[in-house]
């Protein structure tokens, strides 16, 4: 595989300057060290072409536990997997998409200054955030990781149309969102990209800027005490507006093995869930949030016949799907 350098090199001749950037957008800072290669995945899985995909899996944040959190170089290692990894989306002081999680910067760079850690994307611009180290936090082995822009990770899925990847907007309002979607179709994104909020208003209003764009849905419906009566209408303000712009679902539900049933949302509430989806063509996926870390959790769901899954644990949900 090419290093990241190669390949934003590459980028930037083939794509920078699309929409929002310059080929700088796409560049490291001047005294950014040299890409090491990076440690060997205990994970070796061929890559799977999209016509051959029979399981749907999302790596939560790019590379769940396993690889530092919306780094270009995670989201190639999860398409190597034939995984669709997911970035979260924030705009810099001036302007640039850039992939990253938290609204404090002190978690992942935990080396910085207080004064560095207490900052938000948004407080910093484009020049500023390319300089931060965001893989150290896992090892110094990921030092040379840097925090991508939205547009470099587009250039490396255009033209390899198995390379899937779900947007979590962070807040964003409707003109970064447009913004975004004037991104998704320079680079000819529309069935790659799937804006993916956890208010359905956001996919609806994704759907009305581009029509022709995908959208990804998630219930966090397991946070407080769980309702079934809420759930239910949830469902019944999908079905009233026929689902409009979701191509996936992804429900939040909580495990517990030790249960007849472990799960919530029930079995048979998933079962009925991936059914109504599946029927309108709809792919469901489910994340959980206690027990991702067993075999067994994912084996009981691939039992109810659900075939798409987010995890923070990527070798454990291939060792289950998968056998290896």
């Amino acid at each position: 595989m090419a290093t990241r350098r190669e390949f934003l090199s590459s980028a930037a001749i083939l794509g920078a300057g699309c929409l929002l950037t310059s080929a700088n957008a796409f560049a490291l800072a001047d005294d950014a060290p040299a890409p090491a290669p990076l440690p060997p995945s205990p994970i070796q899985f061929p890559p799977v072409a999209a016509k051959d995909v029979k399981y749907m899996l999302n790596f939560h944040r790019g590379g769940g536990n396993s690889r530092p959190e919306n780094t270009l170089e995670t989201f190639l290692w999860a398409w190597n997997l034939g995984a669709f990894p997911e970035c979260d989306v924030q705009f810099t002081k001036d302007g640039i998409p850039v992939c990253f999680h938290d609204g404090k910067l002190g978690r992942i760079l935990k080396h910085e200054t207080d004064e560095v850690k207490n900052k938000t994307v948004s407080d910093l611009t484009w020049d500023e955030v390319r300089r931060l180290n965001v893989g150290k936090y896992l090892g110094d082995q990921f030092s040379p990781e840097r925090m991508p822009t939205l547009e470099s990770v587009f250039a490396a899925m255009k033209g390899s149309p198995e390379r899937i990847l779900y947007i979590d907007e962070k807040g964003l309002s409707r003109a970064q969102a447009e913004l975004i979607a004037q991104l998704v179709r320079c680079y000819g994104l529309q069935k790659q990209a799937f804006y993916t909020s956890g208010s359905y208003k956001k996919i609806l209003e994704w759907n009305d800027i581009i029509p022709d764009g995908s959208g990804m849905h998630w219930m966090g419906i397991v946070w407080g005490k769980f309702s079934p009566e809420n759930l239910e209408k949830r469902f019944e303000e999908f079905r009233a507006n026929n689902f409009r712009g979701m191509n996936h679902l992804n429900c939040h539900i909580q495990t517990d093995l030790s249960k007849d049933d472990p799960f919530t949302p029930s079995s048979a509430k998933l079962v009925e869930m991936n059914k109504e989806c599946a029927d309108r063509g709809i792919v469901f996926q489910v994340i959980t949030w206690s027990q991702g870390d067993k075999v067994e959790t994912y084996k009981r769901l691939l039992d109810l016949g659900i075939t798409s899954f987010a995890t923070d644990y990527p070798e454990v949900l291939i060792e289950a799907v998968y056998g290896k």
